[in-house]
């Protein structure tokens, strides 16, 4: 019988485990890992986890020295969702027996196909399910990811209005500030930067595949049924109902197909937001994720009386002076690639103390680099914390930077992803150099 109890145990830890390098460890050096099978030792004080995964002889040293250094997360995390006394300690061993190593590229391409990395148009859950949900509740926490952007704070917005209508009680939560040129969005000065202790029926995370990335929640038994709205590719899509589509060019794009489902009309402040939002993630309608559904849809908010001009003022062209120091400060740290393929920039807190501005005003400012002639991918590196560093990176489409940040535990899309990795500031810079350098290797 104990036998049979390790065995089940073992199974349990490989699919969580499995289940936590999908989502992402933080660890860059660990590379595509598939996790082949657990053995616990007989008084469970003991773990070897064995994995797979291809490359060289040392790209597998390194994903094990990365799975290694990240075992005590795992057993933090393994310990919230098994019902254990205690989680064994785990050792990490490359699994070398003959059948299993013809077998990884095939193990490979099945978890690729299963969990949809080689389709990025693979539509999962749907409109009609968020709108049932959003019928279906009374009290809503609504929120997005940390640092958040115009498609963030506008989804969010228009999330609030649409749920408004429908008499709803709604609560519209980030811990980061609202970057200033959002603020004229209707309800944007009323975003809580706390949940404090209220429940709720629902809980929508907007363009945001980890919770991780959004700021503390109500425990679970607090926020009630999740809702996920998003249009990044992901192996797992977040929520009870979602909807997940990544052709979509914005959250304002996606919530226009749950509004068919709802007995709403849009009026011009919840047009403004859904424009907003379909504004800053084509960047102006100039990315490649700009389709013509994506421009029949402005069009329709324009008719509604959205002024194309006077969101564009308030979006881009009314900074404060401050946001005008501080890009003068960052743009003397742009550094150009000799190959000049790649350039980048370095935000950091010096620099926000400075000028007196903070990381809400510094949206946009990766587009300098990636403006400049010949440049293929454009990095932004932030200061988060003490040798902690948010990046961010841009493609011009030749090189799918979201690869790029899943290396590093990030995500996002082919031409605008993201990370964040520790240690000394030139220590991050050369990693992620080098990380591009290979990607733009012929």
């Amino acid at each position: 019988m104990a036998s049979v109890r390790r065995q089940r145990v073992a199974e349990q830890m490989q699919e969580e485990i499995s289940s936590l390098i999908a989502k992402g460890l933080k660890d860059p050096r660990i590379g595509f890992v598939t996790i082949t099978s657990v053995d616990i030792s007989a008084d469970l004080k003991r773990a070897w986890v064995y994995f797979c995964t291809s490359g060289t002889d040392a790209d597998r040293e390194r994903s094990q020295q990365g799975l290694q250094s990240s075992s005590g997360y795992i057993r933090r995390m393994l310990g919230k969702r098994l019902r254990l006394r205690n989680i064994p300690e785990f050792e990490f061993k490359y699994d070398e027996s003959l059948d299993r190593g013809n077998q990884i590229e095939t193990i490979l391409s099945e978890v690729r196909e299963q969990e949809g990395w080689d389709d990025p148009e693979r539509v999962r859950g749907s409109a009609e399910e968020v709108a049932l949900a959003f019928i279906a509740g009374k009290r809503f926490l609504v929120t997005s990811h940390l640092n958040p952007d115009g498609d963030a704070i506008a989804s969010m917005l228009a999330v609030r209005l649409l749920l408004e209508s429908m008499g709803k009680e709604v609560v519209c939560y980030n811990p980061d500030p609202v970057p200033h040129n959002f603020m004229f969005l209707a309800g944007a000065a009323d975003i809580e930067n706390t949940t404090g202790e209220d429940s709720f029926d629902h809980t929508v995370v907007l363009d945001c595949s980890e919770l991780n990335r959004c700021g503390p929640l109500p425990a679970e038994e607090l926020r009630g049924k999740l809702v996920g709205i998003d249009h990044h590719l992901t192996v797992s899509p977040l929520g009870e109902a979602r909807y997940l589509n990544p052709k979509a060019s914005s959250i304002g794009e996606m919530l226009d197909k749950v509004l068919e489902h709802l007995p709403v009309e849009i009026d011009l402040d919840l047009a403004k937001c859904l424009y907003c939002s379909i504004l800053t993630d084509t960047g102006s309608f100039r990315y490649s994720n700009t389709a013509p559904a994506t421009l029949h849809l402005a069009a329709r908010l324009v008719e509604i009386g959205v002024s194309p001009w006077d969101m564009t003022l308030k979006v881009y062209e009314s900074q404060p002076v401050e946001r005008v120091h501080l890009l003068a400060e960052v743009l003397q740290t742009l550094v150009v690639d000799p190959s000049g393929k790649h350039a980048s920039i370095t935000v950091t807190d010096e620099m926000f103390e400075k000028t007196g501005t903070s990381k809400d005003l510094i949206d946009g400012f990766i587009n300098y680099p990636r403006g400049i002639d010949g440049v293929e991918v454009a990095i932004q590196f932030r200061q988060a914390d003490i040798n902690r560093y948010k990046v961010s990176f841009r493609s011009r489409g030749n090189v799918d930077v979201a690869s790029i940040a899943q290396g590093f535990g990030g995500g996002g899309h082919r031409n605008a992803a993201g990370c964040e990795l520790s240690g000394e500031l030139n220590e991050v810079q050369k990693i992620i150099y080098q990380a591009i350098d290979r990607a733009l290797a012929p």
